[in-house]
């Protein structure tokens, strides 16, 4: 089973797609799941069920919107990707306790794009053990190579590297998935997906191949040389 993890629609305040278009995007991509994670900002409780429901009624047979919140430390600095909880818990919480919450309620919690704003500096030790990722690569925030500040951040802990296309509109997309084992197509994809999460049972991939080889290294340079490129063009442009 193939998903892309770490997508907003509309119903976050900075979404530009609708639930239904993403479904229909990501389905026609190959995408059999696409896990969702709308910010905190502007949810409550009663939202949120709306929302679980608007993702159940927007999925199709061929991509499951499996809803998901981006929480938001009280300062905005760090943010977790979080699946499998049944309510919702609050804006702008302590890291500790959304983790706390998360693992309470048998969830996935994914530490977010380790680059904005220099989160891997305030990563403490103590959430390792609730945590069951780190977002290696992340479209939005790291462009066309994973980031080496979240490489360095995964060697340390050893949690599993997830990548996210951080979908907030077409220009975001680039091929990151994850394919996922041991996921039988008669049961519930949300609660297997959530399972897997939690279990690593994983790969992250680009363009379908591996991100990391088996030693935990880069598996490709290409991606490096074409985001170097791309930033020589860009610092030469703002110098004219």
């Amino acid at each position: 089973m193939r998903a892309v993890l770490h997508a907003h629609s509309t119903w976050s305040y900075d979404g530009h797609w609708h639930l239904e278009r993403i479904a229909r995007l990501f389905g026609g991509l190959g995408m059999d799941a696409v896990m969702m994670t709308e910010h905190d900002t502007g949810f409550d409780p009663s939202r949120f069920q709306e929302y679980r429901d608007a993702c159940r009624n927007a999925s199709t047979a061929g991509c499951t919107l499996v809803p998901g919140i981006e929480y938001s430390s009280p300062d905005n600095s760090v943010h977790v990707l979080t699946w499998g909880l049944d309510h919702f818990l609050a804006e702008h919480r302590p890291v500790d306790e959304t983790l706390g919450r998360v693992a309470e309620a048998g969830g996935a919690a994914i530490f977010a794009h380790p680059v904005r704003r220099d989160a891997y500096r305030l990563f403490d030790p103590a959430w390792a053990d609730r945590l069951h990722g780190i977002e290696l690569w992340n479209r939005k925030s790291d462009g066309l190579t994973h980031g080496q500040a979240a490489l360095e951040l995964i060697g340390r802990t050893g949690l599993p590297a997830t990548v996210g296309v951080d979908f907030h509109r077409l220009r975001n997309l680039w091929p990151l998935s994850h394919r996922f084992d041991a996921i039988a197509p008669d049961a519930d994809p949300e609660a297997q997906l959530v399972a897997a999460l939690r279990g690593g049972r994983h790969r992250a991939e680009v363009f379908g191949r591996a991100v990391l080889d088996r030693e935990g290294r880069p598996a490709s340079a290409l991606h490096g040389r074409l985001d170097r490129s791309r930033r020589a063009v860009l610092n030469t442009i703002r110098r004219r």
